[in-house]
């Protein structure tokens, strides 16, 4: 969860790089290029600290570590992992999963949602059929599925994750915080 002050910050840093680089692009215009240059400096030095902030918090962040139960959302869509077993004979491992709906007005469905098991060296195991996760849900409605994963070598470090949005460049890039953004670990639940 992404603290409201980081929201604010990213707004504020926006509207200011939008502000000044339009006062740059009018004087500009007027051929005032020293104070041209000034504000597109300070335009410059915004966008740094900005970034700067942005990698020192995504690289100095650590994963959160979820229990079975805790729920990860996605505005109003979330996923919980209720329980993990290995199968042995079958050589796979079971995630059992719970899908929520928590918004009062609408069904829903994530489009962008994948799970996968993130192995202690940052590899992932895909489910062998994740479609389950795009399942329409009424308003208020859970769901409980079960996803199967090829087994790795060894459980001991392994962590099962739910994510949304398929790495892209979108506004939770630009979070301070936020799990979109650069080098920031993704929360999961250790099995």
């Amino acid at each position: 969860m992404v603290s409201p002050a980081s929201d604010l910050l990213m707004l504020l840093s926006a509207a200011a790089v939008v502000v000044l680089a339009a006062a740059t692009a009018a004087h500009l215009a007027r051929r005032r290029w020293r104070s041209a240059g000034t504000l597109a400096a300070a335009m410059a030095a915004l966008i740094a600290a900005y970034a700067a902030a942005l990698l020192a918090v995504g690289l100095s962040s650590r994963a959160e570590q979820l229990r079975p139960g805790d729920a990860k959302c996605f505005d109003d869509w979330c996923a919980a992992m209720l329980s993990a077993r290995p199968d042995p004979p079958a050589r796979t491992v079971l995630v059992d999963v719970q899908l929520q709906n928590r918004g009062r007005g609408r069904a829903m469905r994530s489009a962008g949602a994948r799970a996968y098991l993130e192995l202690p060296g940052g590899g992932e195991v895909a489910p062998e059929d994740g479609n389950g996760l795009r399942m329409l849900l009424q308003p208020g409605q859970r769901v409980d599925l079960e996803l199967t994963f090829t087994a790795p070598a060894a459980l001991r470090g392994v962590r099962f994750v739910v994510d949304e949005g398929g790495g892209g460049v979108g506004p939770g890039t630009f979070e301070i915080g936020g799990e979109g953004s650069p080098f920031h670990p993704r929360a999961g639940w250790p099995l």
